[in-house]
C-alpha cells in the first residue's frame, strides 16, 4: 500500500463572527496517499472548500479563524508550524486549484509572470531558467503557442485557458499534493473533460496526492480511488468508489446519488430532491445534523450526535441506522 502524504485527523475550523463564534469543520478525519486521487463532496455550505484552505491554513489566523487538530503533511503538523515554514509548504509542497480561475489570477500581472513567481521564491532559479520552465508548463498542460500565452493577461485567454494557466501555476514547483477545488466550474462540458484528464495525467505522471473538490459525482466515479462526503462540516462517509456507488450507506449519500440524472428507455427520469437546505452554521440541529432532512431519522436522531464508525468492510459511516438500511430492512 501507497505511504500516506496527507493525514487530518480532527480537524476543526472556528470563525470569529460578530454574532460569536461559527464552527465550519468540526472533527473532520480523513487521509490521502502518494499518488492517490480522493474525492471530497456535498452539497454547498457542507464546509469542502473550507476543509481545504484549512489544510493549506489560507485564514487569517490573528482576528478571523483558529484550528484544532492535527494536519499531518509527511510527519510534519501543519497546524503547529510557524507562519515562515508554512510559506514554504503553500506553492512549493502543496499547491491548489481554486474555482474561479479569473478572480483567482492577478490581472495585473502577465500570465507567465504568475507562474514563475512560484519558481522564483520556492526554488530560486535565475529568471531566465525560470521563464523557460514556466513556457514548458504552459506547453505541458496543452496550452497552444506557449511563448505567446505567457506574455498575455489573463483577461485575454478564454475561461479553459485561464484555468491551464492556474493549474500550470500549481504544478510549476512539482508539488507532491494538488488540492483541485471545483477545477471545473463555469466550464463547458468539453473543457471541463480536458482539464479533469490533465489533472488525471499529471497524478499519474507526477505521483502526487490529489483532494479532488466537486459536486459532479459522475467525475468522481471516473477519476477517484475513494470519497469523502461531507455535510454541515462533518465526514458522513468515507469508502472506496466501488463500495460507495454500490452500496451507499448513509442517507446523505443515497440522497446524492439518486439525485444524479438517468435516462432509462430513452426517458429520462424524474430528477430526485434532497428535501430542504444546508441549515446556517448558527442553527446548527442538535443531534445528527442531518435529521430535519432525513427520511430515515428517528428519536434517536436528535438526542446526539452519531459517532463515523469503521465497519468490516472498510467504510466509514455517520449514521444509528446504517447497517439497517443497508440491509433493506
Amino acid at each position: 500500500m501507497a505511504e500516506n502524504i496527507l493525514e487530518v485527523n480532527h480537524l476543526t475550523t472556528r470563525f470569529r463572527t460578530e454574532r460569536g463564534t461559527a464552527v465550519a469543520v468540526q472533527g473532520v478525519s480523513f487521509h490521502v496517499a502518494r499518488g492517490e486521487i480522493l474525492g471530497l463532496v456535498g452539497e454547498s455550505g457542507c464546509g469542502k472548500s473550507v476543509t481545504s484552505q484549512s489544510i493549506m491554513r489560507l485564514y487569517d489566523e490573528k482576528r478571523l479563524a483558529s484550528y484544532e487538530g492535527e494536519v499531518l503533511f509527511e510527519g510534519r503538523n501543519l497546524l503547529t508550524l510557524p507562519e515562515k515554514q508554512m510559506q514554504a509548504v503553500r506553492g512549493g509542497e502543496i499547491a491548489m486549484v481554486f474555482q474561479d480561475s479569473l478572480s483567482s489570477l492577478n490581472p495585473v500581472f502577465t500570465c507567465g509572470d504568475q507562474i514563475m513567481e512560484s519558481m522564483l521564491i520556492h526554488q530560486k532559479l535565475p529568471r531566465r531558467e525560470a521563464k523557460e520552465k514556466a513556457i514548458e508548463m504552459l506547453r505541458l498542460v496543452g496550452i497552444p503557442d506557449p511563448e505567446k500565452r505567457f506574455s498575455q493577461y489573463p483577461h485575454e485567454l478564454s475561461g479553459g485557458q485561464r484555468q491551464r494557466v492556474m493549474i500550470a501555476c500549481a504544478l510549476s514547483c512539482r508539488p507532491k499534493l494538488l488540492i483541485a477545488d471545483e477545477p471545473t466550474t463555469a466550464l463547458d462540458v468539453t473543457i471541463q473533460a480536458q482539464i479533469m484528464e490533465l489533472i488525471v495525467d499529471l497524478n499519474r505522471e507526477l505521483n502526487m496526492g490529489v483532494i479532488l473538490i466537486t459536486h459532479d459525482l459522475s467525475v468522481v466515479a471516473e477519476t477517484c480511488s475513494r470519497v469523502a462526503v461531507m455535510y454541515l462540516g462533518q465526514i458522513v462517509e468515507e469508502a472506496d468508489v466501488l463500495s460507495l456507488f454500490e452500496h451507499p450507506m448513509h442517507p446523505y449519500t443515497r440522497g446524492l446519488l439518486k439525485s444524479i440524472p438517468t435516462v432509462e428507455d430513452g426517458k429520462r427520469e424524474e430528477l430526485y430532491i434532497i428535501e430542504g437546505t444546508v441549515p446556517l452554521l448558527s442553527q446548527i440541529p442538535q443531534g445528527c445534523r442531518f435529521r430535519p432532512r432525513c427520511p430515515y431519522a428517528t428519536e434517536a436522531c436528535g438526542r446526539e450526535m452519531p459517532p463515523l464508525e469503521t465497519l468490516p468492510s472498510g467504510q466509514k459511516v455517520r449514521c444509528f441506522r446504517a447497517s439497517e438500511l443497508a440491509s433493506g430492512r
